[in-house]
């Protein structure tokens, strides 16, 4: 059997994004706690963060948190490097990071409750909820529905003013430019990616419970689930004091660097907007995974219910190993591979990255969180579900890394 490393270096092929490494970084990556007690592969788990070590220091990635669960136990915790370049404090379970794209799987989940409470239907049209929305689907009947904003398949082209969105414009604005649009393909049958018209289902959560999003968010997930560091205001996460600083890459010469808070993405926070910490997102994985008693599963599985093919869509998940198809449910991506198949997404803003996923088939997840946009972020988790399966074949032995 090829050495872990082999495995692990065919996969850098598939990063998006790439950086010239200092091999001197001056940041430690040494585990700022012990491995607990829990570990069901000691073996797997002591090469894993070995690799985990070199992987950091090679991208200087300034800081990451990483969680893995497996038949709904604790099988891998860590956290790595500081919650800033400039000062090396520490990251642990508590530090709050800015997941990004990742809140998009609240949205989907959200919506399923509201759809298993009988609130609504994914059906429903979104006109229904937002009056001044006029804006017409590509089908026979031109209704936009719930079920096309959330699935990112209204028909419009790629990050349709998504400017307005980076530029922190308020949620009218994006309604009335969003107006103005005619789709280009045809709705509930085209794949492409949004955060303007996916935020639209915030004013439909709000005519529904009468409750502001972040506010619906927290009375409906985060209470629920004994969430209680998750946030999804900018107002929020301005005031923590265990809370990890966003990295954006300088340069060889000066590596990651520091980048302050930015408002944009909480007038959208469905899109995202949402704050949390290692702590809160082991939750959020387990409840995913079917371990939690706070939320209804069928919620999930309305989320994790395919609504629009991605298997053409020209970006990194189509390019894990073994890859089969990929389709996109309510905020979650749903991949197909000869190895499982998962329910994912991942999320970058304002200089960090996360990653969740969860192989249904082998009851396996995984969340990690990194305060930088370091190239090992993109290709994380492809690469410890091949390494996961090739450590656990019946013939397999690891050699040191």
């Amino acid at each position: 059997m090829q050495s872990i490393v082999r495995i692990f270096a065919l996969l850098m092929t598939i990063s998006v994004m790439t950086c010239t490494p200092k091999m001197d970084a001056p940041i430690s990556y040494v585990a700022t706690q012990p491995n607990k007690k829990i570990e069901i592969d000691t073996v797997f788990n002591g090469l894993w963060e070995q690799h985990l070590i070199e992987k950091l220091k090679f991208n200087q990635c300034p800081g990451m948190a990483i969680a893995i669960i497996k038949d709904g136990q604790l099988v891998y915790e860590q956290q790595f490097g500081s919650k800033s370049a400039y000062t090396q404090e520490g990251i642990d379970t508590s530090t709050v990071f800015r997941i990004g794209s990742v809140s998009k799987g609240f949205a989907g989940v959200l919506t399923g409750i509201l759809v298993d409470q009988n609130k609504i239907t994914l059906d429903d049209p979104v006109s229904n909820y937002i009056p001044e929305l006029t804006l017409k689907a590509k089908t026979k009947d031109r209704i936009l529905r719930i079920k096309h904003i959330l699935s990112h398949s209204t028909g419009l082209t790629e990050h349709a003013f998504s400017n307005l969105v980076d530029e922190n414009h308020p949620m009218e604005t994006l309604i009335s430019s969003l107006n103005r649009l005619t789709p280009r393909d045809s709705t509930g049958k085209k794949y492409a990616y949004q955060n303007a018209a996916f935020g639209l289902i915030e004013k439909v959560v709000t005519a529904v419970t009468g409750m502001s999003y972040p506010q619906a968010v927290e009375s409906y997930i985060f209470q629920p689930l004994g969430m209680s560091r998750s946030s999804a205001t900018f107002e929020e996460i301005s005031i923590e004091t265990n809370v990890s600083r966003g990295h954006k890459y300088g340069g060889q010469r000066a590596g990651f660097v520091q980048i302050p808070f930015s408002p944009h993405y909480y007038n959208v926070p469905s899109a995202g907007g949402i704050n949390s910490n290692l702590s809160d997102m082991k939750r959020w994985l387990l409840a995913i995974m079917g371990e939690s008693q706070g939320v209804s599963q069928r919620a999930f599985d309305i989320a994790f219910t395919p609504v629009v093919n991605t298997s053409m869509d020209d970006k990194y998940f189509n390019h894990w190993p073994g890859f089969i198809d990929s389709h996109y449910g309510l905020g979650w991506r749903l991949i197909k591979t000869s190895l499982g198949d998962y329910v994912y997404h991942g999320g970058l803003v304002n200089g960090f990255r996360s990653e969740i996923a969860y192989d249904r088939k082998n009851k396996l997840g995984i969340v990690v969180l990194f305060n930088s946009t370091c190239a090992y972020s993109n290709y994380i988790v492809p690469e410890f579900f091949e390494a996961w399966h090739n450590h656990n074949l019946p013939t397999a032995k690891f050699e040191s890394i």
